[in-house]
Parts: structure tokens; sequence; C-alpha cells
């Protein structure tokens, strides 16, 4: 059970969480009543936390029938990484040179994941997003513009349910992370353009690659 402060951010963490490792299955219907008594809370919070999530893309309504969880779509994971791709390094610009604490912060991310990933399956999959999401953060929290940071962080939110899916479907880690540790080289050293250059081209060599691992729609839950 939920407990009570600040009872909006729980329920809405919990419902993204959900949508991340599909308890909260691409396709289907939330039952609110059945949601509701699960977490212990009453429909009026769930209801305020279920029409945020669809303001912000995580969710979809259908005309008096409630809240769906929106399908695994590989196009529209593809056209997230595409803006990310101009996004991120834009903010990484800004956001250059980074403090000491958190480049430090950078390393020990890739140093856990790398202890805890273990090739493709269900258990690599939370690391993975924790791994691509926690990097972002890490990196976009320092750029001075508010307004791209928050939109970098929308958007990586959207996608961690997608790197949930492909990492149970396949998708091998290890040359991402490799490819995180150039990268954390450059950051290191303070070489702005490399590293936003580097960036780039991993988002758009690791999101097509993620995106050939996810579900085929037939393998969509079906709606409740």
């Amino acid at each position: 059970m939920l407990q009570r402060q600040p009872l909006r951010d729980q329920i809405r963490k919990e419902i993204l969480a959900r949508l991340d490792d599909g308890r909260l299955a691409p396709g289907s219907r939330v039952n609110e009543t059945h949601l509701a008594a699960d977490l212990g809370i009453s429909r009026t919070p769930l209801r305020e936390a279920l029409l945020q999530l669809e303001a912000a893309g995580f969710l979809a309504s259908d005309m008096g029938r409630g809240f769906l969880a929106p399908p695994l779509e590989p196009g529209v994971f593809n056209d997230i990484q595409t803006v990310l791709a101009r996004l991120e390094p834009l903010a990484l610009g800004l956001a250059m040179p980074l403090p000491g604490q958190r480049v430090m912060e950078l390393n020990n991310l890739l140093g856990r994941s790398k202890l805890s990933l273990h090739g493709p399956g269900p258990r690599s999959a939370p690391v993975l997003c924790d791994l691509v999401s926690g990097w972002a953060r890490l990196l976009v929290d320092a750029c001075p513009n508010t307004v791209l940071r928050a939109d970098v962080m929308r958007l990586e939110a959207l996608c961690r349910r997608y790197w949930f899916a492909a990492a149970a479907g396949g998708f091998a880690p290890a040359d991402l992370v490799a490819s995180l540790e150039k990268m954390y080289g450059l950051v290191r050293t303070g070489q702005t353009a490399q590293a936003s250059a580097h960036w780039s081209e991993h988002i758009l060599v690791f999101g097509p690659q993620a995106s050939r691992h996810l579900p085929a729609p037939a393998a969509h839950a079906a709606g409740e």
C-alpha cells in the first residue's frame, strides 16, 4: 500500500513503473477500480494522476471507456530517438564542462550498470532502463535551459518502457555500454564538441537497434 505523502507523486511514479515493466501491458485498458484497490487509495487521486499522465503522453484515453496503456510502436520510439539525437547533444553543449561531482556520478552509474547487466533478457531490462535514463538525467540536469531540460527528460521517460521491452526481447547492451564509456572519457576531459557529436551518433545507432527487439503489434496485450 502506498504511503500518503506525497500521494499524487507516489501514484504517478507507481503507474509509470508499471508501464515500464509491462504490469500495465501495452495496449491494455487501465482498470481503475482494480488499480485503486491494489494501491490502497481512492479513485479520486488515482484519476488525477491518470489525467496528468495522459496529458504528458504516457497514457491514452478512449472516450467514455477510460485510459489505455499505449501500444509499443517501433516507429514512435524511433521518432523520439531522432528528436533526442538533436536535443540531448544541444543540452550537453550548454551544460559542459560538468562539475566534478557529476562526472563522478556518471562513472559510478557505469560501474553499477556493468556489474548488474547480464546480457539480454528480463534480468537486465530494469538495469538498462536505469542506465539510459540516468545517463541522460546526469548530463542534462546541468543544462541551464529549463525548457530544453524538461523536454528531454519527458521524452526519456516516454522511452523507458521501450528500452525495458527491447532488453526483455533480446537487445544486448554490451555495445551500448562500451559506447557510453567512450563518451564518458570525452565528457571527463571536457571535449564538448566531441562528446555532443558522439552522443548524437550513439542515439542514432542504438535506438534503431533496440527497436528491432520490440514485440510485434500482434504480441501486445488485448484491452480489458
